[in-house]
């Protein structure tokens, strides 16, 4: 049996705008926070992502069909 998705809204309250400024700052330090620890993770999922044939070649170059 398939499970049922459901979305539902959030419904934030309303704060100054002081607040929603300091909410933010808090999200994106956390947000930074979090990528730092898992940067060698996402570096190897974005890879795997690729596919092998695109992670192991290096990039063409402007020289690479000069016969000199």
């Amino acid at each position: 049996m398939k499970r049922a998705t459901f979305i539902v809204p959030m419904l934030l309250p309303r704060i100054s705008d002081l607040a929603a400024v300091q909410l933010i700052d808090i999200l994106e330090q956390l947000l930074a926070c979090v990528r730092h620890h898992y940067a060698p993770q996402i570096e190897r999922w974005h890879r795997r992502q690729r596919g092998p044939e695109l992670a192991c070649r290096p990039p063409p170059t402007l020289f690479d069909n000069d016969p000199f």
